[in-house]
Formats: structure tokens, C-alpha cells, sequence
């Protein structure tokens, strides 16, 4: 079972990859990270929050609409730029894009003390 401190470290991990990601210009592999974080970021909120971590993105994303909507619509607005590192070449902006929705989804989740550090590099 997966507990709110490895998701922290998870988030953590993963966020702080996508920043030596992107500074080395290797944008895909920044937005593959920042994606994974906000996931950690989600399911944690869910696991505060409803006691139960999603196993999946399907289980995630049906979970999110049902009892978060507003975490929902910001992740459900960049899982396609996230789908588009298979495909696509990725910009910087994209990583911008996905850093402002990683601060949005913090904020909803009442997780801006927790993750202050994190917050002042996006």
C-alpha cells in the first residue's frame, strides 16, 4: 500500500528531475517527470483526502472528476502534451505549461506549506 510519505519523496524525485531535465534542454524527458510528479501530487491528495491511492491513470482520473473537479480539469488539460512526448518534439514552453499546472493542483490540494520549496522553483 502506498503511504503519503512515498508519495512525497515520489513527487519530490520526480519534480526535482524535471527541473535537471529541462535545464539541460532535454524538454520530453522534463515534461515525462513533471507529469509523474503532479500524479504523486494527486494521488496523495487522494489518499489525505478520500484514504485510497488509484492504481492507475483511469482509476486516478475518474476518481479526480468525481470528488476533485478542479484538479481534475487541470490535469485533464495536460495529459495530452504529456501523450505528445511519445510523438512530438516538446518545447520549453511545454514544461512552463506543466510547471503552472503542478503549482494549480498544489493549491487546490492545500499542499502549498507542505511543498514550499517546490513552489518557489516553478
Amino acid at each position: 500500500m502506498t503511504n503519503e510519505q512515498t508519495l512525497r519523496d515520489g513527487f519530490i524525485e520526480f519534480f526535482e528531475g524535471g527541473l535537471d531535465e529541462e535545464a539541460k534542454g532535454r524538454y520530453r524527458l522534463a515534461v515525462t517527470a513533471y507529469f509523474k510528479a503532479i500524479t504523486q501530487i494527486c494521488d496523495l491528495i487522494l489518499l489525505q483526502k478520500r484514504g485510497y491511492s488509484p492504481k492507475s491513470h483511469t482509476e486516478r482520473f475518474r476518481l479526480l472528476e468525481q470528488y476533485f473537479p478542479k484538479i481534475y480539469f487541470s490535469i485533464d488539460s495536460i495529459f495530452k502534451t504529456y501523450q505528445d512526448t511519445y510523438s512530438i518534439q516538446i518545447t520549453k514552453d511545454s514544461c512552463k505549461v506543466i510547471k503552472n499546472e503542478i503549482k494549480t493542483i498544489i493549491q487546490y490540494g492545500n499542499l502549498e506549506k507542505e511543498f514550499k520549496q517546490s513552489m518557489s522553483k516553478i
